[in-house]
């Protein structure tokens, strides 16, 4: 029998589904709304009458909601407060074939003063400083070697970024200078012209867009970022600590002074993207799980010129579990082209092409279980002067890491081929603490390295089994592990050195003990490391014009050796 007490209790209880259901988003109440450099705040937001600001935009977005942004230049910092649900996320997307740019630069059309006395010289009023983290911390790092470099500010003429430099007498054609105690803003164009002639633009925002701590489910499609006044190590687009499940498509990342874009937390995507001329690195992550980027490019970055030894190049990846890349490019980096550091785990590198950077292809240093498979990797760290302090480095580089697999990559013309690094190294874990790490466990088999200009496969391990360093780097903390202790396995490789280079150089070679070696058998004797590989022409197509397909009556298709299914290789 139903009392009324119970039924009321029905009623109470279905009335609160209802008003649940209500509040969840869904396509059928998600909205669209419009942006446009025409636009106005203060209009509805439709496509007869957009918004003027992407801001505006963002602060209105309810989950499921979508901006849809015109085409044209928008001079203005982002900053997502509130994002989407898993099933509603809210989006920012270019208008179908619009060019839409985000830009941290203004333009310096009037204002401009000749300086007396000088032809070429032009002084404009500057009201802006970039600290990293107190008022007075401009330069990043903070070192002799990066006095210029380290600093934030960026003019640019025509599009063409000016040189900075750090005293008035030292300006030149295509320089410029920032008095900050005077706020001044001096510049002496490439061609002497008046500025005020002219398109000169400078930086005067540090990022693009932002969030809050754990805005997740934010959506951004085909929007183009350029320039901002940013750091090193801080992202002009960052996606912050907590945030879960970003989707970025079809975007570029350019020009920044510092890194473009930063990322932490869990399930992200980036697809189709392109990171290309910035002054430090095109992307960076620290804490981000799970995350996947794929068919992206990694073009030309660090163009200021930051310590390789410190930080620069394509990408570097620390304290991440699972960071993917899959069909990606990184091309032409002034540094590796993508770097893990510190305790990364389960990272996986798939169907890359890596070339051309001044360092390694691929760099793992101090992390666990790296799967590198099917990647074709090009003329890696052969920059003609030697990166300073670099050692150790060629088309893939496992650095004091553990527990990898290395197969079914085409390693060519690299410094070396393969390297194991090794040093005195420990690592913080994801999970807490800190422990020793050093290169064991790893599976290389069935890569196919040749034509390397020192060493195919390179044993750069820098302990006492192979004698005292020559400068007595061990009296502090000697390492002697005899290295076919690591289980080290090498499997199934096919190897074809230049004329007159050997194979093999097992131990560095500044260790007394260290030794060249041509065959397998020859490296085998040495080290009492097991190795399958062979020594064979592996047949390309046309090693000249860089096709690295195999012929059919290839030894390596054969046996199954280097990448699997070419086409797969991104093209660009």
């Amino acid at each position: 029998m139903i009392t009324l007490k119970s039924h009321f209790l029905m009623l109470l209880r279905s009335l609160l589904i209802i008003l649940a259901l209500q509040a969840i988003p869904s396509a059928a109440n998600a909205a669209t709304y419009y942006v446009s450099i025409q636009g106005n705040n203060a209009e509805a937001g439709t496509e007869a009458k957009p918004w003027r600001t992407l801001q505006h935009a963002v602060d209105s977005l309810k989950p499921g909601d979508t901006a849809i942004v015109g085409p044209g230049v928008y001079r203005e910092r982002i900053e997502v407060q509130r994002g989407g649900t898993a099933k509603a996320p809210i989006s920012l997307i270019a208008a179908p074939g619009a060019r839409v740019i985000v830009s941290g630069a203004d333009l310096l059309s009037d204002g401009w003063t000749p300086e007396k006395g000088s032809d070429g010289i032009y002084s404009h009023d500057w009201a802006h400083r970039f600290p990293i983290n107190g008022p007075n911390d401009l330069i990043h790092p903070a070192d002799k070697y990066h006095e210029v470099i380290g600093r934030a500010e960026q003019v640019m003429h025509e599009g063409r970024q000016l040189r900075q430099v750090l005293k008035r007498e030292q300006l030149s054609h295509g320089t410029f200078y920032v008095d900050l105690n005077a706020k001044k803003l001096y510049v002496w164009l490439s061609d002497s012209n008046d500025p005020a002639r002219t398109e000169v633009e400078a930086s005067t925002r540090t990022q693009w867009l932002t969030a809050e701590r754990g805005v997740s489910n934010v959506h951004v499609r085909g929007i183009t970022f350029r320039y901002a006044a940013n750091h090193a190590q801080r992202g002009a687009f960052s996606v912050p600590y907590g945030a879960q499940s970003w989707q970025v498509v079809d975007c570029v990342f350019e020009r920044t002074n510092g890194v473009a874009v930063t990322i932490t937390g869990d399930g992200h995507l980036f697809r189709r993207c392109v990171f290309q001329d910035n002054g430090q690195m095109g992307l960076g992550a620290y804490a981000c799980h799970n995350t996947r980027i794929e068919e992206c490019g990694f073009y030309r970055n660090n163009l200021k010129g930051y310590n390789l030894d410190w930080e620069a190049g394509g990408v570097k990846i620390t304290m991440s579990r699972g960071f993917v890349f899959w069909r990606c490019r990184a091309v032409d980096n002034r540094g590796p082209g993508l770097w893990y550091d510190i305790g990364n785990e389960k990272a996986v590198i798939a169907h890359c092409y890596l070339a051309d950077n001044d360092e390694a292809g691929i760099f793992y240093e101090i992390s666990y279980s790296l799967h590198a498979h099917d990647n074709l990797i090009v003329n890696n760290a052969n920059h003609k002067a030697k990166p300073r302090g670099s050692w150790g480095v060629g088309g893939i580089t496992l650095s004091s890491s553990e527990d990898c697999i290395v197969e079914n990559n085409t390693l060519i013309g690299n410094r070396d081929g393969f390297t194991l690094r090794e040093q005195n190294r420990t690592t913080p874990r994801i999970d807490g603490g800190e422990r020793r790490i050093m290169n064991k466990n790893h599976i290389i088999r069935k890569n196919l390295i040749a034509h390397s200009q020192d060493f195919n496969i390179g044993f750069w391990i820098d302990m006492t089994f192979f004698g005292p360093h020559p400068v007595g780097h061990d009296k502090k903390d000697p390492i002697s592990e005899d290295p076919k202790t690591l289980d080290l396995r090498f499997e199934d490789n096919l190897l074809w050195a230049l004329p007159g280079r050997p194979n093999y150089q097992y131990g560095c070679v500044w260790r007394p003990k260290s030794k060249p070696a041509d065959t397998p058998a020859d490296f085998s004797k040495a080290s009492g490391i097991a190795d399958t590989s062979i020594i064979a022409d592996p047949r390309f197509t046309n090693t000249h014009a860089h096709d690295y397909r195999l012929l059919a009556d290839s030894p390596a298709s054969k046996r199954g050796v280097g990448l699997r299914e070419f086409e797969k290789i991104p093209q660009r």
